[in-house]
């Protein structure tokens, strides 16, 4: 199969070198606005480039590795035949966005949060598939299940409720350790002695299931500690602001 990417991000970058593991595909083309970047990526994968949406080579399958808001502007400039795959990597973009564009469209959403210099192992990583019909979800399964062996097919709406869901599991729980962070820096404390904690706590989630897994003062309902975390947080309203919300939510669930 012959695959061209629109996009040379993160999640580009990292499913362009895993496809390009299968003998079965030959990754053709990189487009990107930035330049230097598809260069940089189809050196990687030994594929052509360019920043013209006009210049796009014949292909089998198109993947749009573009942010969500990207999508409709970059529609916008390009013309696809349509009888060929036009896939798009969002988690918030309907799959009918693509509709007027090709008869034969659908969605490729690994859940997994990628940076370009991270290797990925794809083996059990999660990839969700929304298609247009039975034929070209038969064609994408045949090789996204070469890539992993948890592959799933849903509905537009599933993959939103999931992107939803993993928001809060993973970028608010990263903004969270940014405060942690900031906090044992503004008080001479190496924020590494936090590890052992943090890595218990997500095996605890693991094995326990999140509601099991809570502890904590809140949990507890230790309103005199509570009331002195927010006494240190006076001078940082905005993450007293969360402190007291998040504390809010963890006793109205225990």
């Amino acid at each position: 199969m012959k695959i061209s990417f629109i996009g040379s991000g993160n999640v580009a970058t990292q499913m362009a070198l895993a496809l390009n593991r299968i003998s079965s595909v030959k990754i053709d083309q990189i487009i990107s606005r930035d330049r230097n970047e598809a260069k940089h990526l189809a050196q990687q994968v030994r594929a052509d480039h360019t920043d013209d949406f006009s210049r796009i080579n014949n292909f089998d399958l198109l993947i749009m590795a573009v942010s969500d808001d990207s999508i409709d502007e970059i529609l916008e400039k390009v013309e696809l035949p349509n009888n060929k795959i036009i896939c798009h990597t969002a988690g918030s973009v309907s799959s009918e966005v693509l509709k007027n564009v090709s008869r034969k469209y659908g969605v490729i959403y690994p859940l997994q949060t990628l940076s370009k210099t991270k290797d990925v192992d794809w083996t059990d990583l999660p990839v969700f598939l929304t298609t247009s019909d039975d034929s070209t979800q038969k064609r994408l399964l045949q090789v996204i299940k070469q890539l992993t062996r948890e592959t799933h097919i849903i509905t537009d709406e599933q993959r939103f409720a999931l992107h939803v869901s993993a928001v809060f599991a993973c970028n608010f729980s990263n903004a969270m350790m940014q405060v942690s962070e900031q906090i044992c820096q503004d008080n001479n404390l190496d924020y590494k002695l936090l590890s052992p904690l943090i890595a218990e706590t997500f095996e605890k989630l693991g094995k326990m299931g999140p509601r099991h897994a809570q502890t904590g003062p809140a949990r507890r309902g230790d309103t005199r500690v509570m009331q002195k975390h927010l006494d240190f947080l006076q001078d940082r309203a905005l993450e007293k602001d969360i402190y007291k919300m998040v504390s809010d939510y963890i006793q109205s669930r225990s």
